[in-house]
């Protein structure tokens, strides 16, 4: 049974100054239990081998989501909302995720910008739907 499972964690970046983010994962598993265990064995694996994951101190379990059958329509799997104006951050989708049958897509217009910009750091994103106020 799929499984994605919503994690936060506190990091330090290269100056140690803190820094917090938010990742997903996804696995095929029994139940949510072995869901848990797999995810901990890859976030440790994650963090010996990737540069994004080098640098965190804590990664905490915000849940973990049980879909037993693919949804026909669209549901949303995650909502996180802070205080403030958005603040530079960089993201990444399917860090160090080289599988068959597994792509990530993006807005062209996102897409072409932040290639061009490659280890530029953060990069403003062009907004997908705009809401009128």
């Amino acid at each position: 049974m799929l499984h994605i499972g919503h994690f936060s964690f506190d990091a330090r970046d290269a100056r140690g100054n803190p820094r917090h983010g938010y990742f997903t994962c996804l696995i095929d598993a029994a139940d949510p239990e072995e869901a848990t265990a797999k995810f901990g064995e890859h976030i440790l694996q994650m963090k010996k081998k990737e540069d994004v994951f080098a640098n965190m101190a804590a990664v905490y379990l915000e849940d973990i989501i049980k879909v037993a059958a693919v949804p026909e329509e669209p549901i949303v799997t995650w909502l996180q909302s802070s205080q403030g104006e958005f603040p530079k951050s960089i993201s990444h989708s399917l860090p160090a995720v080289i599988k068959d049958g597994i792509e990530a897509f993006g807005l062209p217009t996102n897409v072409d910008k932040h290639e061009a910009g490659k280890g530029k750091g953060y990069m403003v994103s062009e907004p997908f739907i705009r809401f009128d106020r």
